[in-house]
């Protein structure tokens, strides 16, 4: 860390302050803070320790937390209701994201394919310069700048200053937990909603994956994977799981480059483990040596994908696990420390020696 970079207890602090303190009258906030930590997961830190952080590429994470809100909720049978996320008009966002749903996009990776999506962009990352941005690090009359400063805004873009990036990444789970919870918390206290509210699981609505959606990346993924399971190799002859590599609990987002398909059995038993570095290589053989190919299956299927961001998202999760000890899935229960032996397993060389460690009853290509 620099020299004068904040620390983890610092942020925390400010971070507590700021979600117990600020005024929150929509949930625009809320998605702002949760962009920022997903943009320092996917970004490439300076060497300052600051990330500079496009407004454009907040936006399009602003359309893709209100994708799924912006969809009638149902409460009771046959009614359906968009929940309001603000105490006065509705979001100006939820509209931009109609907007896209209008024209059939029934998915983001649909929407993006469509002529009106860098309008929709374009129109959202001008709300939020007008609307949380600036407001966003402010208590009553106090403004503490210790996220990014207005004075350095240039060329559409903020730079979270030294420190902030490394502590979203490295407390990345506390931050969604505490962001989100607020979140749910706010949508709650909307007069508006609370008629359609009582007894739902507000939380999984407004942030869970829809597993359904999982449904069509299935057939890509046992054609890509040649039938087998990712994890034991051995052939897929009836059911089967679209997995999260990067479990949705670490990291929640559906992107085509992070699904592996496996038996229910070993996803069962991985859980939300990060995988061995022997099923990470086989990953990486899989879905990064070979991105291109899927890229273009799931280009065809008009399913979300982003190879250079899962690749972002893996190196940050395997780092916070070596730093927290934490323990990899290698098979039924069986669990080792990790080390940093991932290193290697995400940069191609590792393949030959996996596969001589490789137990008796896994397969190899």
């Amino acid at each position: 860390m620099s020299r004068g970079s904040i620390t983890e207890l610092e942020f925390l602090r400010k971070l507590q302050r700021l979600l117990n303190e600020a005024d929150f009258t929509a949930t625009y906030k809320f998605a702002l803070l949760n962009a920022l930590a997903d943009l320092s997961v996917e970004g490439e830190i300076a060497v300052d320790s600051s990330l500079s952080v496009p407004v454009d590429a907040i936006a399009e994470k602003f359309i893709e937390y209100y994708w799924s809100q912006a969809r009638p909720y149902c409460a009771t049978e046959g009614k359906g209701f968009v929940l309001r996320q603000s105490t006065g008009r509705q979001a100006f966002v939820i509209s931009c994201v109609r907007s896209l749903q209008a024209v059939g996009a029934q998915s983001i990776a649909a929407a993006r394919a469509t002529s009106g999506w860098q309008r929709q962009v374009r129109k959202v990352a001008a709300n939020v310069k007008t609307m949380p941005l600036w407001k966003l690090q402010k208590v009553g009359s106090d403004s503490d700048e210790f996220l990014y400063r207005k004075s350095e805004y240039a060329a559409g873009s903020i730079r979270l200053l030294p420190g902030v990036p490394s502590a979203f990444r490295s407390l990345y789970g506390l931050v969604l937990d505490a962001v989100r919870g607020a979140w749910v918390r706010q949508v709650n206290r909307i007069s508006a909603n609370r008629a359609v509210l009582a007894d739902s699981d507000l939380t999984s609505f407004l942030f869970g994956s829809v597993r359904g959606s999982l449904a069509p990346f299935t057939r890509i993924l046992r054609d890509h994977q040649r039938g087998r399971c990712l994890y034991c190799r051995r052939a897929i002859r009836s059911g089967s799981d679209v997995d999260h590599f990067i479990a949705w609990s670490r990291y929640p987002a559906d992107l085509g480059h992070n699904l592996v398909l496996a038996h229910p059995r070993c996803n069962s038993d991985k859980r939300d483990f990060l995988a061995h570095p022997r099923h990470l290589e086989r990953w990486f053989r899989s879905n990064i040596e070979r991105g291109s190919e899927l890229a273009e299956r799931l280009n065809a299927a008009k399913l979300l994908h982003d190879e250079e961001r899962t690749r972002a998202i893996t190196w940050w999760a395997y780092e916070q696990g070596e730093a927290a000890r934490a323990h990899a899935w290698i098979r039924g229960s069986e669990l080792a420390q990790l080390d940093s032996g991932w290193r290697g397993a995400l940069s191609g060389p590792m393949l030959e020696k996996v596969a001589e460690r490789e137990p008796p009853d896994y397969v190899s290509d």
